[in-house]
């Protein structure tokens, strides 16, 4: 019987993808908008959250309960594209050109794709529900040599409404690794291994 070869580690990040979510229905399901390539990934962090809390009987842990609420953490990317400020951030762009931000407006929830290389299979990853903060603003003066700036979005990944799934991932031997960034994001089969 013939194994898989395994990665032993992974490293870099590329392939970032956003989908906007437009809508979601009554039980929670979400409809994505039009895949956003983010170009220039420098790098992301994502911390889980949640908790896990023991609770002690007959002198030791008797039972631990755990909750997933996600993850959060950063996306440091090289610019921040104009698609991503419109379509997820929801600024308003007029017939000039000009963006502007209004304080009233409530970001769009968006799923994120993304690829790490690995010394034997690439592994791509999905978070199907996030919230993005608006980023910083900071830029600083050029010397002997340019710095560029790397903008930071902080991101929330949360379980989705519907299903509970919160992200999911495969190497590049899987079957649905071509299908795993399309118009939409992977969706799961009904029949599981």
């Amino acid at each position: 019987m013939a194994t898989t070869a395994v990665n032993k580690v992974t490293y870099g990040l590329s392939n970032v993808h956003v989908w906007p979510i437009t809508s979601t229905d009554t039980t929670g399901k979400p409809t994505y908008g039009t895949m956003i390539p983010i170009s220039g990934a420098v790098e992301i962090s994502l911390s889980p959250e949640g908790s896990s809390d023991p609770f002690y009987a007959d002198d030791g842990i008797y039972f631990q309960s755990s909750t997933n609420a996600g993850y959060s953490g950063d996306l440091t990317i090289a610019d921040i594209p104009t698609d991503f400020l419109v379509n997820v951030m929801k600024e308003e762009k007029d017939a000039n050109g000009v963006l502007f931000e209004n304080s009233d407006v409530v970001p769009n929830e968006f799923a994120i794709g993304f690829e790490f290389k690995g010394d034997v299979n690439k592994r791509r990853h999905i978070f199907y529900r996030c919230v993005a903060k608006r980023p910083e603003i900071s830029s600083k003066t050029k010397e002997d040599k340019i710095d560029p700036n790397t903008p930071k979005l902080s991101i929330t990944c949360l379980p989705r409404i519907d299903t509970k799934v919160v992200k999911a991932s495969c190497e590049e031997n899987d079957k649905g690794y071509a299908s795993f960034f399309s118009t939409a994001p992977y969706e799961k089969e009904t029949s599981t291994t």
